[in-house]
């Protein structure tokens, strides 16, 4: 059956910390949002191990970003940071709960899976939480978690959901199934980034980190301009997955 009129959302966004989407997907988001797509994310921890900062002062920078960015809204869970675990029944619930209420058509998991290790374990656990929210005879239960815009809510669970596709940000040098064309809204993306100040910025009072070397935005410039150069645009953010698409005619879009 086609579920496209009974979606709740377009595309959800689900990473293990805040400013995750914004690093993988945000040039993506703010160009889908900007076409009156229902853009949601789903970040799986408070960030509580993190260097810099306390989870209350991430939750801010990333409703900032979320504002800039234009989504529609945003959801924190309370998965332990730094112990993402794709076996562990109780964190696929609570990740197939949001599923079933948000109904996404689209899922893509950010960033893309190296180094850290709720990188790796993201799409492991989005991917088994996706499959268990089809499944009509499975009943989980658990609360939506904090949710932006304050005082939102989210849309009671429906019995299964089937998304239409699940994909992850592709990592550098692997080949992707779709490079978006984000030379529009670049500018967009290092503006929602530049809310995370605890997370970005080095100076006396933070530790420092992979992500405040200032090396690290002109690795993410650098990618931009590599998916972008591959696609023959300015900059681009790639995505890879299993699924495949279905047409009847050749799609407008360039296909490179």
């Amino acid at each position: 059956m086609n579920q496209a009129h009974l979606s709740g959302c377009d595309l959800l966004v689900i990473s293990p910390h805040t400013d995750d989407l914004e690093i993988g997907l945000g040039g993506t988001v703010a160009m889908l949002a900007g076409k009156d797509r229902r853009v949601w994310a789903l970040d799986l921890t408070r960030g509580e191990l993190g260097s810099n900062a306390t989870p209350d002062e991430r939750w801010e920078e990333a409703a900032a970003a979320s504002a800039i960015l234009g989504l529609s809204g945003r959801v924190q869970l309370e998965l332990p940071d730094g112990f993402i675990n794709p076996q562990d029944a109780g964190q696929a619930a609570q990740v197939a709960v949001v599923v079933r209420r948000l109904r996404p058509r689209w899922v893509i998991t950010a960033p893309d899976p190296v180094r850290h290790p709720d990188h790796i374990a993201t799409p492991l656990l989005v991917g088994r939480a996706c499959h268990l929210a089809r499944m009509a005879n499975w009943r989980p239960k658990g609360g939506p978690g904090r949710i932006w815009p304050a005082g939102g809510d989210l849309p009671p669970a429906a019995e299964r959901w089937e998304t239409e596709a699940v994909f992850g940000v592709c990592s550098d040098g692997d080949r992707p199934t779709f490079v978006f064309d984000v030379s529009a809204t670049w500018d967009r993306k290092l503006e929602a980034m530049a809310c995370y100040k605890s997370q970005f910025e080095r100076d006396d009072r933070r530790l420092p980190t992979a992500i405040n070397d200032p090396g690290f935005l002109e690795k993410i410039e650098r990618r931009g301009k590599t998916w972008g150069q591959r696609a023959g645009v300015e900059y681009g953010e790639a995505i890879a997955g299993s699924a495949a698409g279905v047409v009847t005619d050749l799609p407008d879009q360039e296909w490179r």
